[in-house]
């Protein structure tokens, strides 16, 4: 670095010159020399220890190129700078661009409204460079900017940043001569986060009221979360009317925390924008278009059409300012409606003869022609008062059809007219059809309706059929020309029913026979359940205390009359068991003879053979065939106590209480009902192998 001299802009104030230290602070002294070369000239300036210095203004030439240096000296040491050259009168330097500047960013490009310097001679705009920085930098970048002229005082700045993202920013200029000087950076200016893409908006739209009125409800997505210099615009726009010199609310500005907003609107199309706009500049703005509302009471009181002139009659339900007459013609865009500044009372009737500014026959024009007159007020806003569509067409009500046969039906199909799209113009389809020579049949269809299905029609028959449209004025005709023969049934499909009978005949048969069979098996099994049958050889055998007379009086379920013990039952071998058991080298012992009964028998010396521990007397819950023997003890005629181990006999045990709950389960009975049927006899009874019982006449007990 060197020397440098410069002036202030639009001043006669001496120059300014200065340079960087060159030696010991305070121990070093500066001369500053200036060397004018047309005149050879050269001026030396004794400046002491400073570095600044203004040479006086009338020992400096201005209008001619001048070089400059400065000598710097301490002690025996000599530095000098550079030698620089420069035109006095041009080398001006600028003050920075003032603080809060406007500025919006798109794009990666900054751009930035800065007041021209009012500097005498200055014809061309200065030259202008930005310097930026962003969190995670580690220093600042520096652009050049382009400059134009967009007024007689501002200048538009465009700078070429090339990201995105939130700056701090640093502007400087200077004019573009050689020998001027670049300006201080200017302050800080903080450029947020661009919003690259819009909010995201939804909306509802109520129907058309009464009143002429409809809500839109709107709600969108915040932009930049968390950044609060962030404002949302509505801008509301009528396309069917727009009235000059009135004081509408076209815009609404929302804050950073709205994110829903109710609008409410008239009949007719509008165009609503939402942006979201911060220090940056906009964003994209969304565009929402509402459709024109419909409502079939919002009716003219009286209107007619003959040869496209109109004449109409409408009632203000409420006071207002302003009319707007609209007439479009669907489905093109709407025009610029006539709207007519004047005040009118409420429930006041107002009407006209031909459309305002519309060309003579303008309705009788093939298609949808919309009517509608809509009123303001500085309160409620737009509302539409009165709606009418008309259609006009001299194509033919008659609907071309496509038909698809079948052998007892038809569908018919139908491509929509432009009637059918013109709203309140259609109002239905009328379908007639007949056979050749017969009366014919009407049926009616929605006017929203693209097909029709014609029912109990009979097979192999020529029909005669026609659609037609019903306008909104007409009460419709119908005629049948459209010719279709339904499908015949043929001998395949007879063949078919044939074979669909006999199969249903061959398969019904058997399973009613099969429901009936099961029904009534299981009604038997229910009404009349099977006799038990006693399972094994064994008897029960009863203990001698049991039977003696001593006992307390038997209860209901017990014998009557106690029996000797001598005449007990013992059962009978079992062939098969027998064969079974004779591994085990257990036999069972022969009946013994029955005596005669006297009163010297009462107890018997010995009934049978049985294990220690097994003769003594069981209680009554063991009174039964198959019952579980005491803890210790054989069942009667079992094998147990005569050398079966005992885990082979509990396995024999449990065996043998699995097949019994097995046949109880498949009978429908418990097994309690074998000794009842024991307890209940008088008579001694032999229970055998699957032989019912046996009721002996000489073993009965007096």
């Amino acid at each position: 670095p060197g020397v440098s001299c410069w002036k202030k802009c639009n001043t006669h104030r001496p120059f300014h010159c200065s340079w960087p230290l060159l030696g010991p602070a305070g121990n070093t002294s500066y001369t500053l020399n200036l060397c004018f070369q047309k005149r050879s000239l050269c001026r030396r300036f004794e400046v002491g220890t400073g570095t600044r210095y203004s040479p006086p203004h009338h020992q400096v030439y201005v209008l001619e190129n001048t070089t400059a240096w400065v000598e710097a000296r301490w002690g025996q040491q000599l530095r000098r700078t550079p030698n620089h050259t420069l035109h006095l009168s041009q080398a001006v330097k600028l003050d920075p661009p003032p603080p809060g500047l406007p500025f919006s960013k798109a794009g990666g490009q900054l751009r930035v409204r800065v007041p021209r310097p009012q500097c005498h001679g200055l014809d061309q705009p200065p030259q202008r460079e930005a310097r930026f920085w962003r969190v995670g930098d580690s220093s600042w970048t520096q652009v050049m900017c382009e400059t134009a002229m967009v007024a007689a005082e501002d200048d538009s700045v465009t700078c070429a940043l090339g990201v995105n993202g939130a700056f701090v920013v640093q502007l400087r200029h200077k004019p573009p001569h050689w020998s001027s000087y670049w300006s201080d950076w200017s302050s800080n200016i903080s450029v947020p986060e661009e919003i690259l893409a819009g909010p995201v908006l939804s909306h509802q739209l109520g129907k058309l009221g009464r009143d002429g009125q409809r809500v839109l409800r709107l709600s969108w997505q915040p932009v930049l979360q968390g950044q609060r210099d962030v404002t949302y615009k509505l801008d509301v726009h009528m396309l069917a009317c727009g009235c000059a010199g009135l004081e509408e609310e076209d815009a609404v500005e929302l804050g950073w925390e709205v994110t829903e907003h109710n609008l409410t609107l008239s009949g007719a199309e509008y165009e609503i924008l939402l942006t979201a706009a911060n220090a940056a500049g906009p964003g994209p703005a969304q565009q929402l278009r509402v459709p024109a509302g419909q409502r079939a009471d919002l009716s003219f009181k009286d209107i007619s059409v003959a040869g496209g002139t109109v004449t109409a009659q409408w009632e203000a339900p409420v006071p207002g300012g302003a009319f707007c007459f609209e007439q479009r013609t669907l489905p093109e865009p709407p025009g610029q409606g006539v709207c007519t500044l004047r005040e009118f009372p409420a429930n006041s009737t107002h009407g006209v003869t031909s459309i305002p500014r519309s060309s003579p026959g303008a309705l009788a024009a093939p298609g949808c022609h919309r009517l509608a007159v809509h009123g303001w007020d500085a309160e409620r806003g737009w509302a539409t008062f009165a709606l009418w569509h008309h259609f006009a067409s001299n194509d033919s009500l008659a609907v071309p059809i496509n038909i698809s046969t079948g052998a007892a039906a038809v569908v018919l199909q139908w491509t929509p007219s432009p009637r059918a799209a013109c709203p309140g113009a259609l109002a239905k389809y009328l379908i007639c059809h007949g056979t050749d020579g017969d009366n014919v049949s009407y049926s009616e269809a929605d006017a929203a309706a693209s097909n029709y299905t014609l029912r109990d029609l009979q097979p192999g028959t020529t029909y005669r059929v026609g659609v037609w449209e019903v306008a909104e004025d007409s009460e419709g005709t119908c005629s049948a020309w459209w010719h279709f023969r339904t499908k015949a049934l043929g001998p395949q499909a007879a063949a078919w029913r044939g074979n669909l009978k006999y199969l249903g005949i061959s398969l019904g048969l058997p399973a009613a026979a099969a429901i009936y069979h099961l029904s009534k098996r299981r009604a038997r099994r229910l009404l009349f359940p099977p006799l038990p049958k006693p399972v094994g050889t064994k008897a029960t055998q009863f203990s001698a205390g049991e039977m003696s007379q001593g006992q307390p009086r038997p209860g209901l379920l017990e014998p009557s009359e106690r029996f000797n013990p001598a005449e007990l039952l013992l059962p009978e071998p079992n062939p098969s068991e027998e064969t079974t058991d004779t591994g085990t080298g257990t036999a069972v012992p022969p009946h013994p003879e029955v005596s005669q009964p006297g009163p010297a028998l009462e107890k018997p010396a010995a009934v049978a053979v049985s294990p220690p521990g097994c003769g003594e007397e069981l209680p009554f819950a063991y009174r039964r065939q198959e019952m579980l023997s005491p803890v210790g003890c054989p069942r009667p005629g079992s094998s147990s106590c005569s050398g079966h181990p005992p885990g082979q006999e509990e396995e024999e045990e449990e065996e043998e209480e699995e097949e019994e709950e097995e046949e109880e389960g498949r009978q429908g009975l418990h097994q309690p009902l074998i000794p009842i049927a024991l307890l209940i006899s008088d008579k001694p009874i032999i229970i055998r192998d699957e032989e019912g019982w046996d009721l002996s006449p000489g073993l009965s007990v007096p």
